[in-house]
């Protein structure tokens, strides 16, 4: 590249908001490009999304192995050696690797360039081992890298985390898991259903506090009956290797012998390294600072996924990507929305949600009807009937929130985040016609928990008289 020249925008990381921004300028005309410093894909591809749901996968179909007699089958011990799991999450995730492939990208019109970049100015980048590349536009999309706290000896005995679990073919058999949440709870669950002995230990009081209470309860109960140990209100205040194992003491002086520490106790923007300053683009917290239309502090710059701090989910790095090419390279601004954005947590059953939770719903004066999947045909006869549809909303029938705990509830819960898009009514889904049987058909239930109450308040009263009247 010719130092006169510059790309009309350059995507910094190769995770999905980069990838997504770059491919997206090329298709609109631009000259794209991505820098990425190791590999495309990003942590979804390589440390996240992808290996992890073939794992969980595995430990699955091991669960139902040893549960096979409630499907009047015989049961049997699943034998299976741990690294043939991993070797299998490593296939599949070679396969989904084609749609990241750099030559793909090329073919589409954007430059991949591979190094480790830092800002010269807000117009230029120095790549490590290429030299200094020019744009007219940035997008910083370089993610987050795992947190682990910093616990006396716990870097000393060492401990896996989302990315260097991946790499390992070895399952311990006492594991400990340091934090209680979406990924701290996957991965507990599939060490234990493979054959680990676990511990996770929460600071708070609770599991998921991002999720209604009555959801992260029912969820405990099922993992601890599973065989899991799940210890609130411990904060682990130190770590030492002795003959017995890997040693944790608790601030109430509990202590834990693990084999192995997995650390799921958060992420933080991947920063290192970038020399923002040099460019003008501000930090907050951590964080990239960036508007609504997710612009930073320089104009020409702009931040989309997990390096903004925000909603770390794929697909909400996907949504911000596109805004970024709205705003950098069309005439007036597009605001990225949250409220509609749904996650899921993949435990099994699974967690879905969107919108508010029932608290939150309930404080703005909405009201939650529920439907338990214990009374659902479909979810009866396939063995699945743990869980619950609740579905928040207004007076007037308009959703607030839901959240579904089953199985596949990432699925189930997309008729609602389709409706509360677009301004669909709780009257809309029940006067849809759902296929029978079938677990979606939990959503039509709970909707029509809302017409149920309509007809026995003051309209229905009336209605029923109407009726009586005819007759």
């Amino acid at each position: 590249m010719k130092p006169q020249d510059e790309y009309d925008l350059l995507s910094i990381g190769g995770g999905t908001a980069g990838l997504v921004s770059a491919a997206g300028g090329a298709y609109l005309g631009v000259r794209s490009a991505i820098v990425e410093k190791t590999a495309l894909g990003g942590d979804c591809l390589w440390t996240g999304c992808v290996p992890s749901k073939a794992i969980i996968a595995s430990a699955r179909v091991a669960h139902a192995m040893r549960d096979a007699e409630r499907f009047g089958l015989t049961a049997a011990a699943p034998k299976h050696a741990f690294a043939d799991v991993m070797a299998r999450m490593r296939a599949a995730r070679g396969i989904v690797e084609h749609h990241d492939d750099p030559q793909r990208f090329r073919d589409m019109g954007v430059d991949v360039h591979f190094g480790a970049a830092r800002f010269m100015s807000d117009r230029e980048v120095e790549v490590e081992g290429l030299g200094t590349l020019r744009a007219r536009r940035f997008v910083i999309a370089t993610g987050a890298v795992p947190f682990a706290p910093p616990i006396p000896g716990l870097a000393e005995a060492g401990y896996l985390d989302h990315h260097s679990l991946f790499e390992t073919d070895h399952l311990p058999n006492r594991v400990a898991v340091l934090g209680a949440g979406p990924i701290g709870l996957e991965m507990a669950q599939v060490m234990s259903r493979l054959g680990a002995h676990v511990t996770v230990v929460e600071m708070a009081d609770r599991i998921l506090p991002k999720e209604d209470r009555d959801i992260a309860d029912r969820l405990r109960a099922m993992l601890e009956a599973e065989g899991m140990t799940i210890s609130l209100g411990e904060r682990v205040d130190a770590v030492e290797t002795t003959d017995e194992g890997k040693v944790l003491t608790t601030h109430t002086g509990k202590r834990l012998v693990a084999d192995e520490i997995f650390v799921a106790t958060g992420r933080r923007p991947f920063l290192e390294g970038l020399e923002l300053d040099r460019a003008g683009v501000r930090v907050t917290d951590g964080a990239v600072s960036v508007d609504a239309a997710m612009r930073t502090s320089a104009r020409n710059i702009w931040a989309a996924g997990d390096v903004t701090g925000g909603l770390q989910f794929t697909h909400v790095a996907d949504q911000q990507a596109k805004a970024v090419l709205r705003n950098a390279l069309l005439p007036g601004s597009s605001k990225v929305r949250y409220d509609n954005v749904p996650w899921v947590t993949y435990t099994d059953p699974e967690i879905a949600h969107v919108g508010l939770s029932e608290m939150e719903a309930e404080a703005r004066g909405g009201t939650t009807f529920s439907y338990e999947l214990d009374d659902l045909d479909r979810a009866i006869v396939d063995g699945v009937d743990r869980g619950v549809v609740k579905i928040s909303a207004d007076a007037k029938g308009r959703i607030l929130g839901a959240t579904i705990l089953g199985s596949h509830a990432g699925e189930l819960i997309m008729p609602i985040v389709l409706a509360k898009t677009h301004g669909l009514k709780l009257t809309q889904i029940t006067n849809t016609i759902f296929p029978y049987p079938t677990l979606v058909e939990g959503v039509k239930r709970a909707a029509t928990e809302y017409q149920r109450l309509r007809l026995e308040g003051p309209g229905g009263r009336v209605l029923k008289k109407v009726i009586s009247w005819l007759k």
